[in-house]
């Protein structure tokens, strides 16, 4: 099984998370920004132009957020290091992409914390994490045939089981 690194690398994304997400104004964002529109901080060159100072610009939100990784293998993975800013047809397909993996990469990393309990039974969770892998690069079939199964479902409800465990 390939191992996956769930630590993000900001230098090699094409700034997927400041063009993709949404966020609303309020506690964690100073301004509205709707799904799939650059945030107006992003420079062209896919670098935040405020980044020292987001927290103080009432970026917080952006300070908290991680992608475990998922954005860059995004980037070098599904799309060879293209960018949309360079190729701007592949914005909509770079940002469904980057939905898709960020929410693998977050039951991975749900996995991954999960495992360092003492659990009954650690074949299923290693079997789950094995499931929200693939065998060689990450592409949008991967993406798209892990999540339209039940996959999210079994690892809820695997976590869940775990309730006994958690309370030792």
């Amino acid at each position: 099984m390939t191992t996956v690194d769930l630590t993000e690398d900001c230098s090699r994304c094409a700034a997927l998370c400041c063009a993709a997400l949404p966020f609303d104004k309020g506690a964690q964002f100073a301004i509205d920004k709707p799904a799939a529109a650059p945030c107006p901080n992003l420079s062209a060159n896919a670098r935040c132009t405020i980044h020292a100072g987001l927290a103080d610009a009432g970026f917080g939100g952006c300070v908290a957020f991680t992608c475990h990784g998922a954005g860059q293998r995004v980037t070098q993975e599904v799309f060879n290091g293209q960018s949309w800013q360079d190729e701007p047809s592949l914005a909509a397909p770079m940002f469904s992409a980057f939905q898709d993996a960020l929410r693998v990469h977050n039951l991975l990393i749900l996995l991954d914390e999960a495992a360092k309990l003492p659990l009954p039974d650690p074949a299923t969770c290693a079997a789950l994490r094995a499931e929200l892998t693939p065998d060689g690069p990450m592409t949008t079939d991967w993406l798209r045939h892990v999540l339209a199964g039940d996959i999210n479902a079994r690892v809820m409800a695997y976590l869940q089981s775990l309730r006994d465990v958690v309370g030792r």
